[in-house]
């Protein structure tokens, strides 16, 4: 029998049926993007990655990868007359594509959502709701596509006839009897027969590699079932220890080379705390390669064919040091070590990994601490000179006198997302807020999370 997940009490079509029969039901195909939580502070969008317990995207994040700037761009130019319509107490939920990308999971489509977004839900304190006609209102509001609901409303006697059979029939025979395999094109046909292709597919498409269809009962959460495509398959990635030594060597490396400098003597202009240690990070990588660029050129290595995608490339647009920025534009294997190390560096960890041991990963908190002390003594310093020179504009101002004041600009939030990806399956993942010194497990975790989103059950 086909699998029917979510419920595990059920066991067999039947019973699945009879509580599908006579009920208002929403149905709809899983999209795979790459789930973001926003939420609209009657300031600025807060934009979290992949599930709304984690903490939102920041600065850092933002540097280390392409990837979110479509939906960070797009969502921060939103006209007031469209922002003010918002609730500043919900969180909006979407599935998100990157400029150019129609698979940002496992499975891929043939076109792009409107401006790259897909309101799947609203999350309304601790609920996830799912009422579609307030999903295409605020669809409409963010100029974006709505859940692709394939049938709303109550199956009839012959529809639920036909999915209990289906159920009950093996993979094996499927097309023997139904003459079809493709799982989106068998119930697009019985839900809803008019609509002629999958969603995010053209001239007449089914996705063959649809993962599953949710029923949810009345749009309530509580009663969600999913029919899974027993033909689907899974993008299969690739997360071997060689990639794992190769991060953790270049961390050992780095890590070796600070421990003979003095933290102190670096300058830091930055009123932030997330682009103090871009900052910091930049002055230090610039030293390192000035003794090591060679080594690094000529070091055999090899690079995840994922971070070669443009969309994982350093945002060099917020990379203010133009030497850093010269390094990283002379060698691809440059910009992979920077990549890890700017993604690294700012949080301690709680396991070794690779070729870390037990007083490596000692050494390297450590290490993470005294960074964390020059920032912190930095941030007090920079914005306190910062108030100062407000205070001085506000007096001139008194005085109608004319100067010259710094550009200004908006600032990204205070908050930090995933990079690492762990290398050992059996490892947990982990994230905390960048500027807390304990917190999330060293390892491979963010990075081929975040380069490869998964789908999260909602």
């Amino acid at each position: 029998m086909t699998k029917i997940a979510k419920i595990k009490t059920l066991d067999n079509a039947e019973e699945f049926v009879a509580i599908l029969k006579d009920k208002d039901l929403l149905i709809y195909e899983d999209v795979q993007g790459s789930k973001v939580f926003v939420k609209w502070t009657g300031e600025k969008f807060i934009i979290k990655s992949k599930s709304i317990k984690n903490e939102p995207l920041n600065f850092i994040d933002l540097a280390v990868q392409k990837f979110y700037n479509q939906a960070y761009l797009y969502l921060h130019t939103l006209p007031d007359y469209i922002t003010e319509l918002m609730n500043t107490k919900w969180w909006f939920c979407f599935e998100y594509f990157p400029e150019n990308d129609t698979q940002p999971a496992h499975i891929e489509y043939n076109r792009l959502p409107k401006n790259n977004l897909i309101l799947t839900c609203i999350v309304k304190g601790n609920k996830y709701v799912y009422e579609y006609d307030e999903l295409v209102e605020y669809s409409k509001l963010f100029n974006v596509e709505p859940l692709p609901v394939v049938f709303k409303g109550k199956l009839s006697p012959k529809q639920l006839e036909i999915i209990e059979l289906y159920l009950n029939t093996k993979e094996a025979d499927l097309k023997y009897i139904f003459d079809e395999t493709n799982f989106a094109y068998f119930f697009y046909k019985i839900l809803n027969p008019r609509i002629e292709s999958s969603f995010l597919m053209e001239d007449e498409e089914f996705n063959d590699n649809l993962e599953k269809i949710v029923i949810k009962i009345d749009g309530k959460s509580k009663y969600s079932f999913e029919i899974l495509n027993p033909l689907y398959k899974k993008m299969e990635l690739t997360n071997n220890s060689e990639y794992v030594d190769t991060y953790s060597l270049i961390l050992l490396r780095f890590l070796e080379y600070c421990q003979l400098i003095d933290v102190d003597k670096y300058k830091l202009g930055k009123i932030t705390k997330e682009e103090l240690y871009v900052e910091f990070i930049c002055q230090l990588f610039n030293d390192y390669m000035d003794k090591n660029q060679k080594s690094i050129i000529t070091w055999d290595f090899i690079i995840p064919s994922f971070f070669k995608e443009d969309k994982f490339k350093i945002n060099l647009d917020l990379i203010s040091n133009q030497e850093t920025k010269n390094f990283i534009r002379s060698s691809e294997k440059i910009e992979y070590v920077f990549k890890c190390i700017l993604g690294s560096f700012n949080k301690t960890k709680k396991k070794p990994v690779g070729v870390f041991n037990d007083i490596t990963l000692e050494n390297f908190n450590n290490f993470i601490d005294k960074l964390d002390i020059v920032i912190d003594r930095s941030l007090k310093i920079n914005r306190e000179y910062q108030l100062q020179k407000d205070d001085l504009k506000d007096f001139r101002d008194y005085f109608n006198l004319k100067y010259e004041v710094d550009a200004g600009g908006d600032m990204y939030p205070d908050v930090y997302g995933e990079f690492e990806e762990e290398g050992d399956k059996k490892k947990k993942k982990g994230k905390k807020l960048p500027d807390k010194k304990k917190g999330d497990d060293f390892g491979f975790d963010d990075e081929f999370d975040d380069f490869n989103p998964k789908k999260e059950e909602l």
